[in-house]
């Protein structure tokens, strides 16, 4: 079974279902903030909305997240 390449968040939509996170490389110390939400490698997220800022599903809870963020954070569909 291949596994598809990760590719950035902002790059799927709502129909895409359940996303699993890759990778998360910010230059501003982010990273830790988004771990602390649960977007980490190995977690899996949903997008609910896209814009800037994005509506995201991690677990049972929601967040906002800007492009920029949703740039950095690899992701790959869990099919």
């Amino acid at each position: 079974m291949l596994t598809q390449p990760a590719a950035p968040l902002n790059l799927f939509r709502a129909a895409d279902g359940e996303l699993e996170v890759v990778e998360v490389s910010t230059e501003d110390g982010s990273t830790k903030r988004l771990c602390e939400l649960g977007i980490c490698p190995g977690k899996r997220i949903s997008v609910v909305r896209q814009g800037n800022p994005a509506l995201v599903a991690v677990g049972g809870s929601r967040f906002a997240l800007a492009a920029e963020l949703m740039q950095r954070v690899l992701v790959r569909p869990c099919r």
